[in-house]
């Protein structure tokens, strides 16, 4: 292998499986604390808890992430629209930690649903470091029909030992992921690490040539996740009957300034060093909504079960 973005690739993969390797318990330690990640946060012009407000969880690309707004039962309200009114962040992150596949300095965002698995990798935005970035939200809900005038997926929650994110609503995604990990453990005993496995299940190992030789044999077969072919039967994922998209607008601009109070750096930088250093390794990202309502997209029906049989016996009459 000669293309360096293929040995690159390949490297990443390399790194996922042997941190699938180690305890979920070693592989938090390995990444950023809460503490050491979220240096500010703000909501609503107020300041955040950050030890209560951000929720972990564990990705096997990009290790530790934080989600904000993750109770279902505690409600987080902006009282206006715009970016003083929504969330605002400063991130740390500590670019001498970077590995040699990374490609970028900057962080993942995922804007989600708090019902909803984050997919990071598929629907995520990047912000770079030595930047304020700027996502501006409008939400769409959508509503489709159920049989007998759609065909969508009306429960949200799913058998957890076939659908992989069994901890969350139903998803697209999660269904195609899930088909995709459970032929290969049905193929070769152990799944993919880039995707969780039911309960009982493990992951092929980094050291078992044996399984790591399967699993490149059946995703040769398959398609690998992201280019699967026909040869994956019996996976059949619908779109769900009613889920929220969120649309982004995206703005970004040089950050810190020379105004900007950091405040947090070592008292041996002075104010042109201490700023250098923070456009190096952190980033300042910001989400709010745009406004302050949602559009809803419904379907319904042309003509209902009634309205034909009325019909049909309206027919029934002119012809009888």
């Amino acid at each position: 292998m000669t293309d360096g973005v293929a040995m690159l690739t390949r490297a990443k993969e390399n790194l996922i499986f042997t941190m699938s390797a180690l305890s979920e318990v070693q592989r938090i330690a390995l990444s950023q604390s809460k503490r050491e990640f979220i240096e500010m946060c703000s909501f609503n012009g107020k300041e955040c808890d950050i030890d209560t407000d951000f929720k972990l969880h564990v990705d096997p690309e990009f290790g530790n992430c934080y989600t904000f707004n993750w109770d279902v039962n505690k409600n987080y309200t902006s009282s206006k629209a715009g970016p003083m009114y929504g969330i605002r962040v400063l991130l740390f992150v500590n670019t001498s930690d970077y590995m040699a596949t990374s490609e970028a300095a900057g962080v993942r965002l995922a804007i989600h649903s708090p019902t909803d698995f984050p997919f990071p990798d598929t629907f995520g935005y990047s912000a770079p470091v030595g930047f304020a970035s700027s996502f501006g939200l409008k939400k769409h809900v959508v509503q489709r029909l159920s049989a007998p005038y759609g065909d969508c997926q009306r429960e949200k929650k799913m058998n957890s030992s076939v659908y992989i994110y069994g901890d969350y609503d139903y998803n697209p995604e999660g269904c195609h992921r899930s088909c995709f990990q459970n032929t290969l453990l049905s193929k070769c005993g152990c799944g993919d690490p880039r995707f969780p496995v039911p309960r009982g299940k493990r992951h092929c190992s980094a050291f078992n040539a044996t399984a790591r030789g399967c699993l490149e044999r059946a995703i040769a077969e398959i398609g690998d996740f992201h280019h699967i072919t026909d040869n994956l039967k019996d996976c059949t994922c619908k779109q769900s009957c009613e889920h929220e998209i969120y649309g982004i607008t995206f703005s970004a601009s040089k950050w810190p300034s020379g105004a900007t109070d950091l405040g947090s750096c070592d008292v041996s930088l002075t104010e042109d060093d201490c700023e250098t250093f923070y456009s190096k390794n952190a980033a300042m990202v910001e989400v709010y909504y745009e406004q302050l309502n949602y559009e809803l997209l419904k379907e319904s029906e042309a003509y209902g079960v009634s309205k034909i049989s009325f019909f049909a016996q309206l027919f029934k009459r002119s012809v009888g």
